[in-house]
């Protein structure tokens, strides 16, 4: 600094009031920025709403992005995927090491990894394909009805009285289902020790239900009340693959 303020005495000076200035600046780029956050960001208990729609109008979409994100320990090499994620398929995740972005809709939704809440997704009639943990469902709808499949990757349902949304969630103590074949009801948990199912593999279990009622024990056993029967006319076909 002494040989600095030998060619230029009034350095210090400057440096002083820029740095005053920077200050300044600064609080005006947090207000703006606290003003711009707060139109796009909804609080719902412990979770993070937002639209994607109204966050794609933005005109400062990556800065707004970063500065949301990045307080829930996402990474600054994150922020791409987070974008690419504003027009990813419902059901579509990325994970810091302590919460959750989902797409889900129309929102995107931040969550801590330990909320049940990231256990669950809506799936609208209109989609094609829904992911979750690590695989995703194919969702067709067939005219004629076709041969039997015993592929427990496939369920195939009789349409009639289904109705959207779906939702597709891990299994929880309580849960209830009529399994194909039996007219009685019976408990998942029951159901899982009849079949030898192991802690493992019960931790691992989603069902998806309509109006609160499970059609589908996922890649297990559909529900007895949706089975095909002579009178079905239209089918939905639900296929499980793994993600790639």
């Amino acid at each position: 600094m002494p040989l600095l303020k030998s060619k230029y005495p009034s350095i210090e000076d400057n440096i002083l009031n820029n740095i005053q200035r920077f200050n300044q600046v600064s609080v005006i780029y947090n207000q703006a920025l606290q003003k711009e956050i707060a139109s796009v960001v909804e609080k719902r208990d412990n979770e993070i709403f937002i639209p994607i729609n109204k966050l794609m109008k933005s005109k400062v979409v990556e800065t707004l992005i970063y500065e949301i994100v990045t307080p829930f320990n996402f990474t600054v090499h994150q922020i791409q995927e987070v974008i690419k994620l504003l027009n990813a398929g419902s059901g579509k995740f990325i994970d810091s090491s302590s919460h959750r972005i989902l797409n889900n809709r129309n929102w995107l939704i931040i969550s801590p990894l330990n909320n049940s809440s990231n256990n669950q997704i809506v799936i609208e009639k209109h989609q094609q394909e829904i992911f979750f943990d690590n695989h995703k469902i194919k969702i067709e709808y067939l005219d004629v009805k076709p041969v039997i499949d015993l592929d427990l990757s496939i369920a195939l349902l009789d349409s009639k009285d289904i109705h959207f949304p779906l939702m597709i969630r891990k299994w929880k103590t309580g849960d209830y289902f009529y399994p194909l074949g039996m007219t009685k009801k019976k408990k998942l948990s029951r159901f899982f020790i009849d079949s030898k199912l192991s802690k493992t593999e019960k931790e691992k279990v989603w069902v998806i239900e309509s109006n609160q009622r499970i059609i589908w024990v996922v890649g297990l056993r559909i529900d007895h009340r949706f089975k095909l029967t002579e009178q079905t006319d239209k089918i939905l076909k639900l296929t499980l693959i793994p993600s790639k």
